[in-house]
């Protein structure tokens, strides 16, 4: 099968059809089975011959499953909002304890002023 590549400064195709697309285009023939026509960007032309980068190919995969498993807006979100909820029954509680402290101290004053003990 007849293939038109460009490629780049890098040697990497950058676009490809079955077509010539511009003057710069390099025709090659790849049989119709080929990679290549399944994931044509892994590929550099060296030498008028396509070589697959897998180097390339393993950053994408990397890069792609990276995107995938990137935490939504929604769950960054969610997670703030738990940690912000923990946070404010810290402070409530913290709160609450200092509260009965207190109440603790002001009824050992006014024991105290009685003559209490």
């Amino acid at each position: 099968m007849k293939v038109y590549i460009n490629v780049g400064i890098d040697k990497r195709v950058n676009a490809f059809g079955s077509t010539r697309g511009s003057a710069s285009d390099v025709e090659i023939t790849v049989e119709d089975n080929h990679e290549f026509l399944r994931n044509p960007f892994i590929y550099k032309l060296i030498s008028g011959n396509l070589v697959k980068d897998t180097g390339y190919q393993q950053e994408q995969i990397e890069l792609k499953n990276k995107m995938e498993n990137k935490p939504t807006e929604i769950q960054i979100l969610q997670e703030e909002n738990t940690d912000l909820k923990l946070a404010l029954a810290e402070m409530a509680e913290k709160m609450e304890i200092e509260k009965i402290n207190m109440m603790l101290a002001v009824a050992e004053l006014a024991e105290n002023l009685k003559g209490g003990v």
